[in-house]
């Protein structure tokens, strides 16, 4: 944010009533020169803010690093411009009658630009709460969806637990499944009854849940 002294020696020149003034007259064309250079980094800075912004209100999450940086950014800024507004005030109560209306204008801009960066530091704040909340419905919605996918894997496990125990029980060969399962009555009654059972039971299972479920939604 250094600024090259070439412009303060210009603006003496062009006033040449300022140059009896000395050392105050260039102090006074340095803070010029200085603040002014401050506008176009307040312009970047707006830039940059009104990126972040547009991404995290449009329901995108943005960097959050890069939101900590921005800020960190903005308050070194801050931090450069702020003690200025006391010391052109000293100045400017030492200066002669005709510089003072010069040291005004430089503290009025100065002014403008403190302003301007407190307002950038305090959105950044916002943006920064606005893209935690955004960040947390995002998790919310990730972890809705692991539940529904578990959930349904759990449907599925059981759906194919009594197939897994009427495999198992018919893969037996102990005396009394050989003596009472010895027609397809007795299949029918031992194998396809044990199996219609638990999914009778998982069928009812499931319309409860929905019916408990409605009225909160």
């Amino acid at each position: 944010m250094a600024s090259e002294l070439r412009g303060a020696r210009q603006r003496l020149e062009q006033r040449p009533e300022l140059l009896a003034g000395g050392s105050a007259s260039a102090l006074w064309a340095i803070l010029d020169e200085v603040v002014d250079g401050y506008a176009p980094v307040v312009a970047e800075l707006e830039r940059d803010i009104d990126q972040i912004e547009a991404t995290v209100f449009s329901g995108d999450p943005a960097p959050t690093e890069r939101i900590y940086s921005l800020r960190q950014e903005v308050t070194d800024f801050y931090r450069a411009v702020h003690p200025l507004l006391g010391v052109t005030a000293s100045v400017e109560r030492m200066a002669d009658k005709k510089l003072r209306h010069y040291l005004r204008d430089v503290r009025d801009h100065l002014l403008l630009i403190d302003e301007e960066v407190t307002d950038q530091r305090d959105l950044l704040g916002t943006i920064l709460e606005a893209n935690m909340a955004v960040i947390s419905v995002e998790q919310t919605k990730v972890s809705v969806q692991q539940n529904f996918s578990i959930e349904q894997l759990t449907i599925l496990a059981t759906v194919f637990l009594p197939l897994t125990f009427v495999t198992g029980f018919f893969g037996q060969n102990f005396g009394w499944l050989v003596a009472h399962i010895d027609s397809g009555i007795a299949f029918v009654v031992f194998g396809i009854g044990g199996l219609v059972v638990p999914l009778v039971l998982l069928f009812l299972w499931l319309r409860l849940r929905m019916r408990t479920r409605s009225p909160a939604s």
